[in-house]
């Protein structure tokens, strides 16, 4: 029997009736169902399905990565990059996948390891990985290196390696670049750098990012905002592209990426003015 695992939004109250009525119609056409919570999870799925926003996206993706599963957004509330339809629409979807008819769009994932330091699990992300400042007040330096080439130390809030889906996430609130999720690549931008530089960097997506937590103040590691890791000075972590790249379900007739871009961003001019030059 197809197993479908459900990561819902707990917390919103719409979010939690979409789920049931989910539910409810898969298990009508014979299909089991499994919620995934904090700590509990199902050890196998044939799909993930997000119920929520963005955040919960993640969440769910992250599950799926590990589950090796595709994945499928289900929006409540405001539009996101990441959720694909809303609660009517979502059996449908869900039928296609289970019959193997669903068109499945790899993204690209970064993993972040200890190099030096505490160990740590591997961390999987989606979005970003970042090292930020642990106390409100002070800064995070941050020495930086690609490839085993040593390229700059950053005096800041912290620094944000991002993959192309984050792009439009933490990193673009820190003036970096929104990157087409097709282009492979990674970004790392720094977060309110106290330096004349300020710029992102755009790496190859088989370049290599190491990142040393230097000076007299601690750093604070996560992935996709995922709970908090300590890194004590001198922690070193290697930050690449992950072997599990992120399988997104994605619908036929779905908005191009710059048209989600352009209505999320509420970028100014009228489609329907003028011919594509």
């Amino acid at each position: 029997m197809s197993l479908v695992a459900l990561v819902v939004h707990e917390g919103r109250e719409a979010a939690v009736g979409a789920a049931g009525e989910i539910e409810a119609m898969l298990a009508a056409e014979g299909a089991e169902t499994a919620r995934a919570r904090d700590g509990e999870a199902p050890d196998r799925a044939d799909l993930v399905v997000s119920v929520g926003g963005d955040g919960t996206f993640l969440r769910a993706a992250h599950l799926a990565s590990l589950l090796s599963a595709p994945v499928l957004g289900v929006k409540v509330g405001r539009m996101g990059f990441l959720t694909e339809v809303g609660p009517e629409d979502a059996v449908p979807l869900v039928r296609t996948v289970l019959a193997g008819e669903a068109r499945i769009e790899e993204r690209l994932a970064v993993t972040a390891e200890h190099e030096g330091g505490p160990a740590f699990e591997p961390q999987w992300a989606l979005n970003e990985v970042m090292v930020e400042k642990r106390a409100r007040h002070r800064l995070v330096r941050l020495a930086v290196w690609v490839d085993g080439v040593y390229v700059t130390t950053f005096s800041a809030d912290g620094v944000i390696v991002a993959t192309p889906t984050g792009s439009t996430a933490y990193s673009f609130s820190a003036r970096g670049p929104i990157v087409v999720p097709s282009v492979d690549c990674l970004v790392i931008t720094p977060i309110a750098a106290h330096m004349v530089f300020d710029r992102s960097f755009v790496l190859d997506a088989a370049q290599q990012v190491t990142l040393e937590v230097q000076g007299d103040e601690p750093g604070l590691l996560s992935a996709d905002g995922r709970e908090s890791l300590e890194l004590p000075l001198g922690s070193r972590i290697g930050i690449r592209t992950s072997a599990r790249p992120a399988r997104l379900v994605r619908r036929d007739g779905a908005p191009p990426f710059l048209t989600l871009v352009r209505e999320k961003l509420g970028l100014p001019g009228d489609p329907d003015v003028g011919d594509a030059r």
